[in-house]
């Protein structure tokens, strides 16, 4: 921890030691600015002394270590913070080092104890941690917008109230959010904006300072500058990780409504807005929501030629028309879970950084594809051909992992080839919504597996959820989150933190008619619209991920008088009975898997578990043959028509491999000589070795 928090060549000695004093006082814990200011009055009281003549150190230090104690002290300021600004006060006195006095200053400073003009005498406060749109787009700084004329035009009206001049944009991450603020900060900057509105900078601030004294002369330096506020992290700002920093925010947000400052937010979603506002009415109800749409292809293509003229003028790189239509193309195509233009500028970004690594001077439609497989991890490195021959390339290797299903598999792969594709009538819904029905032991779990391993690049792309915990109405809690003030709302969900991190992957659900009819209904929204809104209000979509649910019903056992092999009516009629006909009419395929036969577990023990057991051995120097009459002795253990093949791996581990461990040589010494020779064979009905 200590070489992680000690910038040794940035800290003088002195420094260095009073961070590691304060390393010590937090006891294993990340020190704070409490850990520090204890530290400096035990190893650096002379300097205190001078520095703050009046001060107490006695007091101080009894002071401190109550406030150590309480792990909601004003005075936990985190030590990054206090060591980021005591570094920028080293450098703006021109000193190569941070010093002792210059950690004693950013405490100061951030407690309070001393105004911040005493050591940044410069701009005022909202001007260095903000950023002012109005003068960007003055220098240029900032792009022209593109098709936002009727959402500007509605966010200035709203601005211009002289009762409640606030707003809150509402749309998806990268649907251009900011773009409609920073259009208005251009019309600022051109004097084409109302009059209310002219000369005023409007001041994004992209990050949360839940300290008073910050806040306070925000809030007053706001009204004196007669600036506009634009929260860009409002969302995260209104889902306060606890109740005192809650408050605080509050007050903030109270503070500058009676200024009457005009303030901009913005949030993912209609619905997690409501979440909040239920938790501050009277501050929040003042608020007018603005739907920012996504733009179509045809705007997006624009800004990409906006793009593409500063990155010619930058960066000496050029993005042909054709070029740029077929990113806006590849884009709407293959990436679902994001919006235009976000995932056009996204891939065209990669695409940039790809080009200039290589040297290229200009882009070639080859690249596009190229890049688009690197973003995605979709088989599409040469184009929609390259789609086309993974996609047959899939059944055969899943036939290959799975042995004895060929009916499901075929299912699978000829309705995933259509959603894939784009080619089914609502691309905006999951890539392939399926049930894989039988009995355990089959080969479901593996068939989700092998899926993610071939058309999502590793088996690390599937994340597997047992439904059997999911069987109470309050676990769908665990599935979205728990919302602000209860029990485990820091902690996320799961499932949704994985589908946001990895947007192209399969998600298990594994038995599925274990789960509570509420999480049916949760998961029924996301078959239906593609995402979800989790309890903080973050949307998440899954249309480029894959849902299999497995269940182990049989329709033998609910209609009781079935004796020849099941049609998929029954099926139908079973699953009916467990889940929501409207549930079961979202699910795009349902594959049957059949129970194996003996021939099937005799194929998978020889054809698959023996040839990679016999690889193993033979980089072992160990030449290895094992007998027909072991193989049966395996199957016959192995089997069951219960479990089908769920013992067969431990069968094979527990009478096998740990009858040859004995024998096998340790990897070094394996190497060179004749090979050793065993035999597996059956004795006393028993396998042994000859």
């Amino acid at each position: 921890m200590e070489r992680q928090l000690l910038p040794d060549d940035k800290l003088t000695e002195a420094a260095q030691h009073l961070v590691e004093e304060a390393v010590v006082l937090a006891g294993g814990n990340p020190p704070d600015a409490r850990h520090l200011l204890l530290a400096l009055t035990r190893t650096a009281a002379p300097l205190m002394r001078a520095t703050f003549p009046n001060l107490n150190l006695d007091a101080l230090q009894e002071a401190i270590t109550e406030e150590l104690k309480n792990p909601q002290s004003k005075l936990a300021l985190p030590y990054e913070g206090v060591i980021d600004l005591a570094m920028r006060i080293a450098e703006r006195e021109q000193q190569p080092q941070t010093d002792t006095i210059h950690i004693l200053k950013s405490i100061a400073v951030l407690l309070g104890w001393i105004p911040r003009e005493a050591v940044f005498p410069g701009p005022p406060l909202i001007y260095q941690i903000g950023l002012n749109l109005t003068e960007q787009a003055r220098q240029g700084i900032v792009p022209r917008v593109v098709g936002r004329e009727q959402e500007m035009n509605l966010l200035m009206e709203v601005l211009c109230r002289p009762i409640n001049p606030y707003a809150v944009l509402i749309g998806m991450e990268g649907v251009g959010r900011r773009a409609v603020v920073q259009g208005v900060a251009q019309r600022i900057a051109d004097g084409d904006a109302p009059e209310p509105l002219r000369n005023r900078p409007l001041v994004m601030l992209p990050q949360l300072f839940d300290h008073p004294e910050l806040m306070g002369r925000l809030i007053e330096e706001a009204a004196q500058q007669n600036a506009i506020l634009y929260l860009e992290p409002f969302e995260m700002f209104l889902s306060a990780p606890a109740p005192q920093i809650e408050g605080l925010r509050m007050e903030f947000l109270s503070a500058l409504i009676a200024r009457r400052v005009p303030i901009i937010g913005a949030v993912s979603s209609l619905q997690g807005l409501r979440r909040h506002i239920s938790r501050a009415p009277d501050l929040l109800k003042r608020f007018q929501p603005l739907e920012i749409r996504p733009l179509n292809a045809d705007e997006t293509l624009v800004v990409l030629q906006q793009l593409a003229g500063l990155f010619r003028e930058q960066q000496n790189l050029e993005f042909p028309d054709p070029t740029l239509r077929l990113i806006v193309e590849v884009a709407g195509e293959h990436i679902q879970h994001r919006p235009f233009p976000d995932k056009a500028i996204l891939l065209m970004d990669h695409i940039a950084g790809r080009a200039r690594a290589h040297g290229l001077q200009t882009v070639e439609p080859r690249l596009v594809w190229e890049t688009a497989g690197v973003v995605t991890g979709l088989p599409i490195g040469k184009g929609e051909v390259s789609m086309l021959e993974s996609l047959r390339g899939l059944e055969s290797f899943l036939k290959s992992r799975v042995m004895g299903q060929d009916d499901a598999i075929e299912t699978l792969v000829r309705v995933f080839s259509l959603k894939i594709r784009r080619l089914d009538i609502r691309p905006e819904r999951p890539n392939g919504v399926f049930l894989f029905a039988g009995p355990t032991g089959v080969g479901k779990t593996e068939t989700a597996r092998a899926l993610a391993e071939f058309f999502f690049g590793s088996r690390d792309k599937m994340l597997r959820l047992d439904m059997n915990q999911f069987y109470e109405a309050h676990t769908v809690a665990r599935l979205i989150g728990a919302e602000f003030g209860y029990v485990g709302f820091e902690m996320g969900a799961p499932l949704l933190d994985f589908v946001a991190e990895n947007p192209f992957c399969v998600v298990l659900l594994d038995e599925m008619e274990k789960a509570h009819r509420e999480v049916h209904k949760v998961f029924l929204q996301i078959f239906d619209d593609g995402y979800i809104i989790d309890a903080q209000g973050r949307r998440v979509s899954f249309a480029d991920s894959v849902i299999i649910m497995t269940s182990n019903l049989q329709p033998e056992k609910a209609v009781g008088f079935l004796r020849e092999r099941p049609t998929l009516e029954d099926w139908r009629k079973t699953f009916t009975e467990f889940f929501a006909p409207e549930f079961v009419n979202r699910m795009d395929a349902i594959c049957v898997f059949q129970p194996l036969s003996r021939e099937t577990v005799r194929q998978i023990v020889r054809d698959r578990l023996l040839r990679q057991i016999l690889e193993v051995y033979r980089r072992r120097n160990i030449e290895l043959n094992v007998s027909d009459e072991a193989i049966e002795w395996l199957v016959e253990r192995g089997f069951s028509e219960h479990y089908g093949a769920r013992e067969l791996e431990r069968v094979v581990e527990r009478s096998m491999l740990l009858l040859l461990a004995p024998h096998v040589p340790a990897m070094i010494d394996a190497v060179g000589g004749a090979p050793q020779r065993f035999e597996v064979i059956v004795q006393e009905n028993q396998l042994a070795l000859q």
